[in-house]
Order: structure tokens, then sequence, then C-alpha cells
């Protein structure tokens, strides 16, 4: 599965308006939820907190990829949320995210959603990934962006 399957444009927030990790749950959950059609925001809820409770997924400079397992769901989805004033997430490196990618599997096949995350960091391993995400001004080129990385024609 490619990343720009599950970040359709239709799963782009910009503009966040969540000053907070809490905040910022709430917010793209529902979003995401509204957007794939979902009726289980309380499970994916508790499911991203008891990930984070291990550990931060604020794990690269302005960057945070909370993600989680739930029941019945049939394939990862997500949704890619950026703020350009920043959210206060508690982040490995103490500083505030810009850009949250967040992504739900199926709890029966973790290993496709490992794959993703794989998939994730590998982008978010070219430098000029993020520059280039946040210069967008529209899910559209957002999604443009993730697939000409994603090609590797960037």
């Amino acid at each position: 599965m490619l990343i720009s399957e599950i970040f359709k444009p239709e799963n782009i927030k910009i503009g966040i308006e969540s000053e907070d990790k809490d905040e910022l749950f709430e917010e793209l959950v529902n979003f995401l939820a509204d957007a794939e059609h979902l009726d289980n925001r309380e499970a994916i809820l508790e499911g991203l907190w008891k990930r984070e409770k291990k550990m931060s997924t604020g794990i690269a400079p302005n960057i945070a990829i909370p993600h989680t397992h739930v029941p019945n769901l049939n394939n990862t989805i997500g949704v890619l949320g950026i703020s350009t004033e920043g959210i206060d997430y508690d982040s490995l490196d103490g500083n505030p995210v810009h850009l949250v990618m967040m992504l739900i599997g199926d709890d029966k096949d973790p290993g496709n959603h490992l794959k993703i995350l794989k998939r994730v960091a590998m982008l978010l391993n070219n430098p000029d990934f993020y520059s280039s995400i946040m210069k967008c001004k529209t899910p559209k080129q957002v999604y443009e962006t993730i697939v000409e990385f994603e090609s590797g024609d960037k």
C-alpha cells in the first residue's frame, strides 16, 4: 500500500486549530471519522493514548506519527494534519510539531501497519520532504507532493 493511498486529499487537513496533543487527537480523529465514515472514534482515541503512554510519537523535528490498531478496519487509514502555529506535543526533542501523520491499522494485520510506518519513515528521511509539504497550501498540493516523493521524482 502506498502512502498516497492513505493520505488522499480528503484525508488531509491544513490549518489544524489544536494547541496541544489532547485537542489534536480529538480534532484529527473526528476529521478522519468523518472522512472515512467511522463509528469507532472512542476506540481509536483510546488506542492512540495507549500507544502514546509508551513513548511520545513526536519522534522527528516538527513531526509526529501517532498510530494505533483497532478491530475490524480491514485496511490502514490515516489523516495528515498541518499546523503553522505548532502543537505542544511532548515531543522527544521538546519542540512543537507542525506535521502530523496519524495512522490507524487493523489489529489483525500488524505486519501491514509496520510496513506502512516504514514507508512513512523513508519519506521523512528525505530532508526535502518536510519543507516541501509545509509549503503546500491545499490538500491536493500536499497529496501531489507525497506522490512525487513516493515515486522518487523528488
